[in-house]
């Protein structure tokens, strides 16, 4: 599954990898992918089934808007649904929840029809209401929702009001040039069941990991039945999802998803060799190709390469004033010359050899080859060379002083910090 894009909190430093994409399942017939922007087959979907998906972390909140983890993506892609969506096969926007819109003259007000007669995973109708909650939650100072500063324009919110029981206007403070792909950022959360945690000040907490699963709704195409911390998640199909098939047959097909929480990576692989799971649902090794290959070779495994990823592998550096306000490495921290030093450093070419096994490009931006319609060659690159690295970080007060592994700066700071990452990852 993709990952939604990434708020606008912090700036990307260095873009470095980005791999070819694969799709992995067990037990199924192999079709014929004629490209990796077009997928066809000849074969009918049955309905009905199970499928075993493993992830490496679990969620921390079933709160989207209050979470930014990978487990908490995914689990959210299952169970909600947004006005609008970016199809990350065809970077077009469709109607969601919306099934149409108009937007004014100047681009500044989008009018949104929703769709009649929806109705929440618990029964309970989807209106305008809903809607108006979301935007007031996200907004919520109290919420602290870290998807907040994606849903402004120069620092100012959007405004959201609902003329009648179907239409929803929204309103940008200044011309924007995605106009509503933004909201492909933002799921839709169901008023009656967060409403009285927003009023009380809780929101932040509210949909955390102990909820019992009758607690939640969603407009997605799955519901959380079971949920046992450290093992798994149990996903059932939604009675009341509104998407149907060309044919009129009601979506999903599947009657069960089951997110096994396998944090360790040659487990999954295990699991996977052995028909214990069907699918993984984040990147695989390239390592693990090899191993894979003879399960491929018996029908036991289908392997489909899809081209560049268009999710590169990145390194953030937090850029908030007041994060680095009382920390004494704020004086070079945040400086473009660090970011420009360390992107000189990474040598791409040799890590795209090395660790992807020759199956990754090297990429000097957020937006890689993969996606065809957003991507430009020509942006700035960072070619390898240490020596330029070492001048920049001379040009801002950052040498070795006084001989040891460690550059410093001015008053004997050393040029150092931690880097945060998901298991595996490294």
């Amino acid at each position: 599954m993709n990952r939604q894009p990434r708020i606008l909190l912090t700036l990307v430093l260095v873009a470095v990898i980005v791999g070819t994409g694969y799709v992995i399942w067990t037990d199924l017939a192999k079709p014929e992918f004629p490209s990796a922007q077009t997928v066809s087959s000849t074969a009918k979907p049955t309905r009905g089934g199970r499928l075993t998906v493993t992830q490496r972390s679990e969620p921390r909140s079933f709160n989207r808007l209050v979470s930014l983890s990978a487990a908490t993506d995914v689990f959210t892609q299952l169970t909600q649904a947004r006005l609008v969506r970016v199809n990350r096969a065809t970077h077009e926007l469709e109607p969601w929840l919306a099934e149409r819109w108009e937007a004014s003259a100047d681009g500044l007000r989008f009018t949104l029809t929703l769709r009649d007669g929806l109705r929440w995973s618990d029964g309970a109708a989807f209106t305008t209401d809903d809607v108006l909650f979301t935007f007031r939650a996200v907004y919520d100072e109290r919420a602290a929702s870290p998807i907040a500063s994606s849903l402004r324009i120069g620092g100012q919110p959007l405004t959201v009001t609902a003329p009648d029981a179907r239409t929803i206007q929204v309103s940008y403070p200044a011309p924007f040039g995605p106009g509503l792909r933004l909201l492909d950022n933002l799921p839709i959360l169901p008023r009656h069941k967060l409403e009285a945690a927003l009023e009380a000040g809780t929101f932040a907490q509210a949909w955390s990991p102990s909820t019992p699963p009758a607690d939640l709704a969603g407009m997605g195409p799955f519901q959380l039945v079971r949920y046992e911390p450290g093992q798994r998640l149990v996903l059932t199909r939604n009675p009341h999802y509104w998407r149907r098939a060309a044919d009129g047959t009601a979506l999903p097909y599947l009657d069960e998803v089951v997110l096994e929480v396998v944090p360790d990576q040659n487990a999954e692989l295990l699991r996977l060799q052995s028909g214990e799971a069907d699918m993984f649902q984040q990147a695989l090794r390239a390592e693990d190709l090899a191993a894979l290959r003879p399960l491929v070779d018996q029908g036991k495994v289908s392997l489909l390469e899809l081209g560049v990823s268009t999710d590169p592998d990145v390194f953030f550096i937090n850029l908030r004033d007041r994060y680095w306000a009382s920390d004494p490495r704020r004086g070079w921290i945040v400086r473009r010359e660090l970011r420009q030093a360390l992107s000189h450093a990474v040598d791409r070419e040799a890590f795209a050899e090395a660790v992807f096994l020759g199956a990754a490009v090297p990429i000097w931006g957020p937006v890689t080859p993969g996606n065809t319609e957003w991507f430009s060659p020509n942006v700035p690159r960072y070619p390898y060379s240490l020596e330029q690295a070492r001048t920049l970080l001379a040009d801002i007060g950052l040498t070795n002083r006084d001989d040891d592994e460690w550059l410093e700066d001015e008053q004997g700071t050393e040029a150092r910090f931690t880097v945060l990452t998901y298991r595996g990852n490294l």
